[in-house]
């Protein structure tokens, strides 16, 4: 369940010192009650999930009377570093959802990139609410080896893209963001890029087709000339996106820019790569409930605002905070 799909950057505590979070929540007054566990407004408890000595996550719970309610709306808000953007619709939500919730278990809630995490109890209001709040991170061996990539092998830090190639944005994120994090990133020598199908063929009517004619084509060339190709069918998207029949384009496109075609024609019309790239979507589905293009991730950290440099590099500093535990 979304609970907040919001748009900008953000500047998080989790993923600080301790010490930052608890500066924001200063009105409410956090009396320390045990290592890195704390109660504030009117008995609400909290404690913190410390690694390498920053903020990983954050647990605790208590009835949500109208004190309760505005302190936690401001702990969800200062943790994932929306501020007032969400402060208002959290606060909400917890005065006015909670009755559906109760008696259900843990229910998990998205926040963006953050994954906040409920079990309310109670026959009525106030209701008792017992809640994590973490930034969602995927395990690195739950993502499927990638067709594509560029850069080493054994990169320390991996940006994961799921795209489809008649989807809009994910054109602006080709021919705007990658040619930056190529330069910016790739040059370092220990970041990688992966590309990933995610073709959403609801909407998309020619999707698929772009995909099997990328693998096609990089079948019938170097492997690396994928990338070539994979920028063509970006910059000239609007040349096919509407065709009825697309192959014979997407054959002429690998021409003009001087890629082999021989046994193409062959291999689309044979559609040897539509079950690959059907299975790469149902796992972008199913295992990492991914619902649009293009989704990015710094390797397990889902990438929130993928046209902003700087929050790729605030994901590497996490990576690199997080590693050793």
């Amino acid at each position: 369940m979304l609970l907040l799909s919001l748009a900008g950057a953000a500047q998080a505590a989790i993923g600080e010192p301790p010490a930052a979070l608890l500066a924001e929540l200063a009105e409410y007054q956090p009396r320390e009650s045990g290592a890195a566990e704390y109660t504030a407004a009117d008995g609400f408890a909290f404690e913190f999930e410390i690694r390498s000595g920053l903020v990983y996550g954050i647990a605790g719970g208590g009835v949500l009377n109208e004190q309760n309610v505005s302190f936690m709306a401001q702990l969800v808000a200062a943790a994932t570093g929306y501020g007032s953007a969400i402060e208002g619709p959290v606060a909400e939500f917890l005065a006015t959802s909670l009755g559906e919730l109760a008696g259900r278990g843990e229910t998990a809630l998205g926040v963006e990139q953050y994954g906040l995490v409920l079990d309310v109890t109670g026959d009525e209001a106030p209701y008792r609410v017992d809640f994590r709040l973490s930034l969602q991170e995927v395990p690195s061996g739950v993502f499927p080896p990638a067709p594509h990539g560029k850069g080493p092998a054994d990169a320390r830090y991996v940006i994961r893209e799921f795209s489809d190639f008649q989807c809009p944005y994910c054109a602006r994120f080709a021919t705007q963001m990658v040619p930056l994090l190529e330069e910016q990133l790739l040059a370092r020598g220990d970041v990688r890029i992966e590309y990933h199908h995610f073709p959403l063929a609801t909407i998309h009517a020619n999707a698929i087709p772009a995909a099997e004619a990328a693998e096609c084509v990089a079948a019938a060339n170097d492997p690396a000339d994928f990338w070539a190709y994979h920028d063509a069918l970006f910059e000239r998207q609007r040349a096919w996106g509407s065709l009825g029949d697309a192959n014979p384009y997407f054959i002429r496109l690998a021409e003009d820019i001087g890629l082999e075609t021989g046994g193409v024609a062959e291999c689309l019309e044979e559609r040897r790569y539509r079950e690959e790239i059907g299975e790469a979507y149902r796992f972008a589905i199913s295992r990492l409930g991914l619902t649009g293009t293009p989704t990015l991730f710094v390797n397990g950290y889902k990438v929130q605002n993928y046209l902003d440099l700087q929050e790729y590099l605030e994901l590497i500093e996490l990576v690199d905070a997080f590693a050793d535990e």
